[in-house]
């Protein structure tokens, strides 16, 4: 399986992605949206839920939070409330920032092994030499689109 280049449009959306700044939670749920706009609009769940092509038993478990509706019920419903549904991934951090604290913490774990010998026989380097060792591996293996950086699955 051969690896999907980049294109410069899909570089163009990665740098449209906006970071997550929101400390204080989620905010308002689908559910909450959904029990809002309804209300709102003068509309029952009955109404909804016909117009929504799904059960009015769903339409409580949906919006009282009892149910985890599919992308495509979700769909239904917005579009019933005469809404769009937009799905946008919104990074805790810059991408760039994250593909470098990955990269760095790579170069960490390779440098840590070396260093372990490296001290036995005495030889390992100051702080400073360390650091500028540790960012000059970090560089090469975000030069090397070989890398595989997200191999582990129990890092963030």
């Amino acid at each position: 399986m051969g690896k999907k280049i980049i294109t410069i449009v899909d570089d163009m959306a990665l740098s449209k992605l906006q970071v997550d700044s929101s400390t204080d939670g989620p905010g308002f749920t689908h559910s909450d949206w959904i029990r809002l706009v309804r209300t709102h609009l003068r509309m029952t769940q009955a109404e909804l839920a016909k117009r929504a092509n799904i059960t009015q038993a769903n339409l409580i478990a949906i919006e009282s939070g009892k149910a985890d509706p599919r992308v495509s019920t979700l769909r239904r419903i917005y579009k019933g409330l005469s809404c769009h549904l937009h799905i946008d991934p919104h990074p805790k951090k810059p991408l760039k920032e994250l593909l470098r604290g990955r990269a760095r913490t790579i170069a960490l774990q390779r440098l840590k092994k070396t260093m372990g010998t490296m001290a036995l026989e005495e030889q390992a380097p100051d702080k400073e030499t360390f650091k500028k060792l540790l960012e000059k591996r970090t560089d090469d293996i975000l030069g090397d689109p070989r890398e595989r950086l997200w191999r582990k699955s129990d890092d963030e």
